[in-house]
């Protein structure tokens, strides 16, 4: 090498493209730690303009060479497990039929239930995590813990939701579980003016904006953090989780807004 090449490489100075990768390296570092790792491409890319974490513009095919490039990874999806087909009380058609995009806040409701743990004296202690989500902007209303499946915790569920947006009547969309088959869940229905839209047996993809909410809140939050040993750690454990996914991610189909923020368009 010559002394006129070396000096020249010895005092180059950073390009600005060198500069902002640098810079969009490090931010995308604090959003994986902030995030608990679960950020992928597209997540990533929306997450970046939501907080403005960059001064740049920067695109899906960038964020991704940044992330392959600096072996930043994220979880793989589980698979589901099967569901037990159980006897019903109330049945009704799948009124929703698909049509899971709504226009406006309150025009439907998607409900589920799915088995959370916490240890308490090294011993494995099951509990049911109910939930109601506005499909508009996939934002959870409400949400209950109980110790089994039954249909007054369902009940419960729905009375907080209720408290918190008075005078609605939504269509409820759940599946065929004993708590939503029951006359007592059906009968409250009625007496808030609610259609009820119900998924086949055997169908998970017919209430799947709840199933991928459980699936996220499951992968991305509960399975990142400390298994909970009592019943308190869990439920502050919940409570985090749930305001996080309200307020905290921002999603490239919600137009790079969070679901509290997207869903507060139509306040």
């Amino acid at each position: 090498m010559t002394r006129d090449a070396y000096y020249k490489w010895f005092k180059r100075c950073n390009s600005t493209y060198r500069k902002q990768q640098d810079q969009l390296y490090s931010a995308i570092l604090e959003l994986e730690k902030e995030h608990n790792f679960t950020l992928g491409y597209l997540s990533m890319t929306t997450q970046l303009k939501a907080e403005g974490k960059i001064d740049f513009t920067v695109g899906l095919k960038r964020v991704r060479s940044c992330m392959r490039n600096n072996n930043i990874r994220v979880n793989i999806r589980k698979k589901k497990r099967n569901r037990i087909k159980l006897k019903h009380e109330y049945i009704s058609e799948n009124l929703l039929s698909g049509h899971f995009d709504r226009a406006s806040k309150n025009e439907v409701w998607a409900t589920d239930t799915t088995e959370v743990v916490y240890f308490e004296d090294n011993k494995a202690q099951k509990v049911r995590l109910h939930a109601v989500l506005d499909l508009y902007g996939r934002y959870v209303i409400s949400y209950n813990l109980s110790k089994t499946e039954t249909t007054s915790a369902v009940i419960d569920t729905f009375k907080k939701a209720f408290s918190k947006e008075p005078g609605v009547r939504p269509m409820v969309h759940t599946d065929r579980g004993a708590a939503y088959c029951s006359l007592a869940f059906n009968h409250y229905l009625e007496k808030m003016n609610c259609v009820h839209s119900m998924s086949h047996p055997g169908h998970p993809w017919e209430n799947s904006p709840m199933e991928r909410w459980w699936n996220d809140f499951k992968l991305l939050w509960l399975e990142r953090h400390p298994q909970p040993q009592s019943f308190e750690e869990l439920k502050r454990l919940i409570d985090k989780g749930v305001k996080y996914f309200n307020t905290k991610r921002a999603y490239a189909s919600k137009n790079g807004l969070t679901a509290e923020k997207f869903r507060n368009q139509t306040a």
